[in-house]
């Protein structure tokens, strides 16, 4: 199949899932809607919430827009998946409900996957801004994973954020889509197991804006940080020990428990040791 084919066959899906997140949906939606790649559709997966946002989302002037709800309060890797399996495209980007895409983004990601005709086990992700509204700070956050043996990389430190991702669907199912368990670093998680099959295109322009709004920091729960992260040491123990990662990545989060005065918890870990 020819690139010109390929790209006359290319259909997005951009999957987002939302809770509670009236104050932010509309900018989100507008940031997607407006893309100069049109040929999208735009999968909002509601996680039951107890807002106004399913009413802002259902009165979005734009057909592209599809509105999942949920039966209950899942997370977001549960909203992220049914989106997935929803999905009708053939390659599949993500946004949260709170960030803003670059106008252009779809089309530079484009560009790359035309480069290498459109090869299914191929990740493409960017650098991006991260807008801090609490401390009014901006900065430019990179993760430069490229290459095609790009795996123990993605061990090694923490990844490119979803907002960021293209995929293809294929390449999703063939991982058994995202593992719903994982309490955060949810992209991490996502982008080792792709690791394993993909090759990472990475973009050094930033595409997407990463807002940070008042409680919405990472502190606002230290604990499921830590959880997270040590889910992700356990899932990939046996590949971080081959790479002698394990011991530095259990001596980090002990450290960053230490800094969330969870003392407790950083004294369990170093017992993994």
């Amino acid at each position: 199949m020819t690139k010109e084919q390929n790209l006359n066959d290319l259909f997005i899906s951009i999957v987002i899932p939302m809770y509670n997140r009236s104050k932010t949906i509309i900018y989100c939606l507008d940031s997607v809607c407006t893309q100069t790649f049109k040929n999208i559709e735009i999968i909002v997966v509601d996680d039951f919430s107890t807002d106004n946002s399913v009413d802002l989302v259902s009165s979005y002037q734009d057909n592209r827009i599809k509105l999942i709800k949920l039966e209950k309060n899942s997370g977001a890797q549960i909203a992220r998946n049914r989106g997935i399996i929803e999905a009708k495209g053939n390659w599949i980007a993500f946004n949260d409900s709170d960030d803003i895409w670059e106008k252009d983004k779809l089309e530079i990601q484009i560009k790359e996957l035309e480069r290498i005709n459109f090869d299914k086990n191929t990740v493409v992700h960017s650098n991006c801004i991260c807008l801090d509204l609490i401390n009014n700070k901006t900065w430019e956050w990179k993760v430069p994973i490229t290459n095609d043996s790009c795996y123990r990389l993605l061990l090694e430190r923490p990844a490119p954020l979803f907002p960021t991702l293209l995929i293809s669907k294929e390449a999703l199912l063939e991982i058994g889509l995202l593992d719903e368990n994982v309490p955060s670093y949810q992209e991490w998680d996502t982008s080792i197991s792709l690791a394993k099959k993909c090759k990472f295109i990475h973009i050094e322009k930033p595409l997407f804006t990463y807002v940070l709004h008042q409680g919405e920091t990472i502190s606002k729960n230290h604990k499921r940080d830590i959880e997270g992260y040590l889910y992700i040491i356990n899932k990939f123990k046996n590949d971080l020990q081959k790479y002698n990662l394990y011991e530095k990545h259990i001596n980090l989060l002990a450290k960053r428990a230490t800094s969330f005065s969870l003392f407790k918890e950083a004294e369990n870990i170093l017992k993994m040791l």
